[in-house]
């Protein structure tokens, strides 16, 4: 029976068992779209599948015309393996912007919960409307630690009819006056390391890790829910998820050495330094 570390059998995909997570590092974000694609097959997941997706950029534009034609035809007749991922390297955008939308069309993608975005095409949620996989939702919930604190709305149980949609798609339970974070439908935690750089004069750079671990490390006053450290909310994600996938695009990050540096911190952080070990 495959396994998700035979990923690391192809080029550009490395896999690492910790133990929080099993974890895929790959450099190109579409890559994604192969790793969904080989959890398919195999039957390691149930899709579609929501993506709690940490990047500074939301990935949403729409695929070209050649794209499109393809995803057709895969829809009506499953490619292979090898036919897929030629279609991510050869037809998707190298700019590796239009994955999200190739994804929820080939149904492999649901719900986006979009953290840490300076870039995002829309505000706070958006809706697409695929052609043979009904209506996805999109939300941009902010930096974590402002997400936790009224980028979900959490603040407030009277928000339920506005934000209620939000709080059922995400996983928010009301337990005795607060919200709990439960899941029913599986999902993937989703990072591309450049949310956590900076640019500073025409220059992307990574934000030095003493600023990310204080912001992460430091104590929030709960609004009606059970987290006192941003990075307790994303280590319960990443314990919860099918996968967590790691994306270095280095280009992004402002080069291989920002991105390496953001690396460190990220595995610092949330996997105790288990990663790069």
């Amino acid at each position: 029976m495959p396994e998700i570390r035979d990923l690391s059998k192809r080029s550009n995909i490395n896999t690492i068992r910790t133990q929080n997570s099993e974890v895929v590092l790959y450099e190109d974000h579409r890559t994604i779209l192969n790793v969904l694609y080989f959890l398919k097959l195999n039957e390691l997941a149930v899709f579609p599948i929501d993506l709690f997706m940490f990047d500074d950029h939301d990935d949403f534009e729409k695929p070209s015309d050649n794209a499109l034609e393809s995803i057709t035809e895969f829809n009506a007749a499953a490619p292979t393996e090898r036919e897929f991922w030629s279609f991510t390297e050869f037809d998707l955008n190298p700019e590796d912007n239009d994955w999200v939308k190739a994804g929820m069309e080939l149904g492999l993608i649901n719900n986006i919960f979009l953290f840490h975005s300076t870039q995002a095409s829309y505000n706070f949620s958006e809706t697409y409307q695929t052609h043979n996989f009904g209506e996805k939702r999109l939300y941009n919930l902010g930096r974590t630690w402002d997400a936790l604190a009224f980028n979900c709305r959490l603040d407030d149980f009277s928000n339920g009819a506005t934000y209620g949609q939000l709080w059922e798609d995400m996983g928010w339970i009301k337990n005795n006056g607060k919200f709990e974070f439960r899941r029913d439908n599986s999902f993937i935690a989703d990072f591309d390391l450049d949310c956590f750089s900076a640019n500073i004069l025409d220059k992307n750079y990574a934000v030095p890790s003493e600023i990310l671990i204080t912001k992460f490390e430091e104590y929030i006053r709960p609004h009606n829910h059970y987290y006192i450290k941003a990075t307790d909310f994303v280590k319960e994600l990443i314990e919860k998820s099918v996968l967590t996938t790691v994306c270095f695009e280095n280009i992004f990050c402002g080069g291989i050495r920002e991105s390496h540096k953001i690396f460190e911190t990220f595995d610092y952080l949330f996997f105790d330094g288990e990663i790069g070990r």
